[in-house]
């Protein structure tokens, strides 16, 4: 491959121009983190809204309340499955251990979703919405890498996925979209038989749920676009078609779109789902293999010191 200097000039500015923008957003990022840890995470978010849900799943209370506001501190709004899995732990951990282990569990999302690179980690948390989901710590960062896994490893992780957030579910339109019909009808047909098991163990709190999203699907415009959630699953889901068509990595990365303007209440945290994108559009598994020096450069390099 023949070496023009400026040319590689070019390729080695751009490299440092991109290695100090990030390394920028990693400074940036860990005062962010900084802040969020000392002024969020010594009380009770979101979090324990999941616990305290299960809490009382296992105690044969109430799990929803349809007269409380979209915003109510602790209120639970999701499919009762996450209630359901965290139940029989709740006699054993407490409810400060839960918010610990949740907030590891959120870092090492971001851990996994940079390759596994501490500089991009912290360079994720510049990015507003991921830090405000670090402090509010709901469950967007949880789904965001499901999402990465189903694109790139197995169906399967579209089933979790939705049992979160509901809107994953548009990745059965993606692949239907994509031609993968056998993995759009296994993702239905599990997740159907998933949902039915868990309607089994709760019909009373699955009524109350469908009750309350039917309810306010037409009217609650809670978050930063202002639109009814029917129009924006309606938009997501012809996204999810298109993106299905398109294929590729532009495909997956449009589904993400899809799924984050689908996503129930779209507050400002929730769109820390975007960042599944990044993954999505690499090919390297960190950042430093990404600035790593071509084999044929480190030869010409060489040769020419």
């Amino acid at each position: 491959m023949f070496w023009s200097p400026t040319a590689g000039g070019a390729i080695w500015a751009r490299r440092d121009r991109r290695a100090a923008l990030i390394v920028a957003a990693a400074i940036l990022g860990g005062i962010l983190l900084a802040v969020v840890a000392v002024t969020a995470w010594p009380t009770f978010s979101d979090e324990h809204a999941y616990w305290t849900a299960a809490q009382r799943l296992a105690a044969g209370q109430p799990l929803y309340d349809a007269a409380a506001p979209t915003n109510q501190p602790y209120a639970y709004w999701y499919p009762p499955v996450l209630a359901q899995v965290l139940a029989p732990f709740t006699s054993v951990v407490s409810a400060s251990a839960f918010t610990f282990f949740w907030t590891v569990l959120l870092i090492g999302c971001l851990w996994l979703l940079s390759g596994r690179d501490v500089v991009l980690t912290l360079a994720f948390i510049a990015f507003l919405p991921v830090a405000l989901e670090l402090r509010v710590r709901n469950i967007h960062l949880v789904v965001a890498v499901l999402m990465v896994l189903a694109l790139r490893r197995s169906w399967v992780f579209w089933i979790p996925a939705a049992a979160l957030k509901m809107a994953p579910a548009l990745g059965v339109v993606y692949l239907l979209a994509a031609g993968r019909k056998r993995e759009a009808a296994l993702v239905a047909g599990v997740g159907g038989l998933i949902a039915t098991a868990s309607y089994a163990l709760a019909p009373e709190a699955w009524g109350s749920f469908v009750a309350i999203a039917s309810e306010r699907a037409g009217a609650d415009t809670s978050g930063v676009v202002g639109l009814p959630y029917e129009f924006r699953l309606l938009a997501g889901g012809l996204l999810a078609l298109l993106a299905g068509r398109r294929g590729g990595r532009a495909g997956e990365i449009w589904v993400i779109v899809a799924i984050t303007l689908a996503n129930p209440t779209l507050w400002v945290n929730a769109l820390s789902l975007l960042v599944a994108v990044v993954p999505l559009t690499r090919d390297a598994n960190s950042f430093r293999r990404r600035l790593r020096v071509p084999s044929g450069d480190r030869a010409v390099i060489a040769a020419r010191s």
